[in-house]
């Protein structure tokens, strides 16, 4: 089944100041919507109201023909966020930081094997015993990257998912999109460079609210 993502005339506010109004697009299945825009044009912004973490001001996000805003609960289920913030537990190892956000995320319980490939993902196996306090930013990003793996969700909504991140994690980023993608899968994407990718992207742009085809 093929899903659609889509707003209609969303305008986004933070601190009472308009940040954008009028935006409109629509993503389906397979394909990634990258939000552009200078910084504090309301990338992250958009983000969480397209997470349900925030209200639009005006304005209607639906999931296929459904309101998102009319059972949050469930919009939760079908989504994976991960923010410009990490919400990484620094005092927690890369391993327990896993564990930690399949507790508190996943209904279904996963074994060891998952949890291995996870880390290996942006390899990080060899260091899965180290707290998180001692990782690098690249490496702490890495991490929160990691657990797009444990939860099959169709709707991934990523902040500036390569800050910090050196060559071989973002081959290892452009690879999970691809899969997400190749499964039918939906990314937005706020962010500032461009992902190599293989599926269809589309960009949104805050500022003059034109959605394009971009051909990577």
């Amino acid at each position: 089944m093929k899903n659609l993502f889509c707003g209609i005339n969303v305008e986004i506010n933070r601190g009472g100041k308009q940040l954008a109004t009028n935006l409109t697009f629509k993503i389906e299945s397979g394909a990634i919507l990258l939000l552009k825009g200078k910084n504090g044009a309301g990338k992250s912004t958009l983000l969480r109201v397209m997470a349900g973490l925030s209200n639009p001001a005006s304005g209607k996000l639906f999931w296929n023909d459904e309101d998102i805003g009319k059972n949050i609960p469930q919009h939760y289920g079908r989504l994976t966020y991960v923010g410009h913030s990490t919400a990484v537990k620094s005092d927690l190892t890369i391993k327990e930081n896993l564990k930690y956000w399949l507790h508190l995320h996943c209904r279904h319980k996963k074994g060891e094997r998952q949890l291995k490939e996870s880390l290996e993902t942006f390899n990080l196996a060899g260091s899965s015993n180290l707290p998180a306090r001692f990782l690098s930013s690249g490496q702490t990003r890495k991490l929160a990257l990691a657990r797009l793996t444990l939860k099959t969700s169709p709707l991934w909504l990523l902040d500036e998912p390569t800050v910090g991140l050196d060559e071989p994690g973002l081959t290892s980023l452009s690879s999970l999109l691809n899969s997400h993608c190749e499964h039918g899968g939906i990314a937005v994407i706020a962010s500032h460079d461009l992902i190599q990718v293989e599926c269809p992207v589309h960009a949104l742009n805050i500022e003059d609210f034109k959605l394009s085809l971009i051909h990577i």
